[in-house]
């Protein structure tokens, strides 16, 4: 089983913010979830308070789907229906989402295709706070490098701030780093971290075992990381 993050910003002048997650929710969501290769897919739409956050989140959003195996990102379907299917959520995607092609790109778009790796196992909920951090390896570091200094080294720190219940990371598959366009990958990894509501997110981004954890991720990520804070919406179920 595999794992694909999408995080999205916002058209610029088509939705404001409450509007935007909305449709994201109640119109784009169920469109894609109609895809036969998707085996799960959950929304995380960013809540309003995180945006007077230091960090601020990099996007309105994040979309997660889970697949079988890489394939489908290969080899997408090519029967009649599933491209009818394809070509509608392309168009809705162009009118809901920031797909402006112009020049600096880095902060729009974010994907990661890989396998999950759990550092802390815990209990959760719908009404829990989730942040998602996608992350880029800084130069000179392999693959392997930072996949394994993530997990065994930085990952217990992380797992160790207050108030945090579940800890999960996505390592990048280095095949998946064939793949093209909206799906083709960006970064190496993405981390979900699980809290009881926004404040306990926010309080442990401000303890010291945060900051201890920051230290070692600075000789780990590049910078700028991408940062989501929301709750989860299921759109499909395991099938």
């Amino acid at each position: 089983m595999i794992r694909v993050i999408a995080p999205a910003l916002r058209h610029p002048t088509n939705r404001d913010l409450d509007e935007f997650h909305r449709y994201w929710a109640e119109n784009h969501g169920p469109l894609y979830a109609r895809t036969k290769a998707l085996r799960r897919y959950v929304q995380h739409l960013t809540i309003k308070e995180a945006y007077d956050w230091d960090p601020r989140p990099s996007f309105d959003g994040a979309s997660m789907f889970w697949f079988d195996d890489i394939g489908p990102m290969l080899n997408p379907e090519a029967d009649a229906e599933a491209a009818a299917l394809n070509a509608a959520v392309m168009a809705d995607d162009a009118q809901l989402f920031d797909r402006s092609p112009g020049w600096p790109l880095h902060h729009k778009r974010a994907s990661v295709i890989g396998n999950e790796r759990v550092v802390l196992e815990g209990d959760t909920s719908p009404d829990m706070v989730k942040g998602i951090f996608i992350v880029s390896r800084k130069p000179g570091l392999s693959l392997q490098e930072f996949s394994d200094h993530w997990f065994e080294v930085h990952g217990p720190l992380i797992a160790q701030v207050p108030g945090i219940r579940r800890y999960v990371q996505t390592h990048a598959l280095p095949e998946a780093y064939v793949t093209s366009g909206m799906m083709g990958i960006t970064h190496d990894g993405f981390s979900e971290l699980w809290f009881d509501d926004p404040a306990a997110l926010h309080a442990a981004m401000a303890s010291p075992e945060w900051a201890a954890a920051k230290d070692d991720g600075a000789t780990l990520f590049a910078e700028p990381a991408a940062f989501v804070a929301g709750r989860e919406r299921v759109q499909k179920g395991w099938l």
